[in-house]
């Protein structure tokens, strides 16, 4: 699990003040996307396919950070995520999606139970859409917003399970 430690070593990274910030960004970007090339192909999808600027940004930020502070968790045991193990995250997270939307007593959303197994993580990512959107106008495109939120609960999943145990050991798939 990425704990608030990793958080913590995440924010440190990132620096002070815009410039650095930047820097940081597309440093995490240009890595992720040499030890992460399908997970990083996918996120820019994502993120791309609305229009609206702040939910870009936003998901810009997050698909990074979020990518960092599971680099920063797990140095020697983050293994790239395929195809495969991408699409499963995605089939996971719609199915889920799927059974809740379908039972009226489930009080819990897909993003509750993510939470349950990287609490730390997606309280970080929680909060910064939290700041995104109220900072936004009244003009805020909250389908834009949905994407991308989606988008980074899959990354988190799918990086979750990228995780090899302390011993060495691929996790578990994720359907099994």
């Amino acid at each position: 699990m990425v704990d608030d430690l990793a958080i913590d070593a995440l924010e440190e990274a990132l620096g002070e003040g815009e410039a650095n910030l930047q820097q940081a960004l597309d440093a995490g970007y240009r890595e992720m996307d040499r030890l992460q090339p399908h997970l990083a192909e996918w996120l820019a999808g994502q993120v791309s396919s609305r229009k609206d600027e702040l939910a870009q940004s936003v998901g810009y930020f997050l698909a990074v950070t979020v990518y960092i502070a599971f680099r920063e968790a797990f140095p020697t045991r983050l293994d790239t995520v395929d195809e495969v193990s991408l699409k499963l995250a995605i089939d996971t997270l719609s199915a889920d999606e799927e059974l809740r939307a379908n039972d009226p007593s489930e009080i819990l959303e897909s993003d509750d139970v993510v939470a349950m197994g990287q609490p730390a993580i997606l309280g970080y990512v929680q909060h910064h859409f939290d700041e995104a959107l109220a900072q936004a106008d009244d003009d805020v495109d909250l389908e834009a917003f949905d994407v991308v939120y989606r988008a980074i609960l899959v990354e988190v999943i799918a990086l979750s399970h990228a995780v090899r145990s302390p011993g060495g050991e691929a996790h578990e798939p994720i359907l099994a």
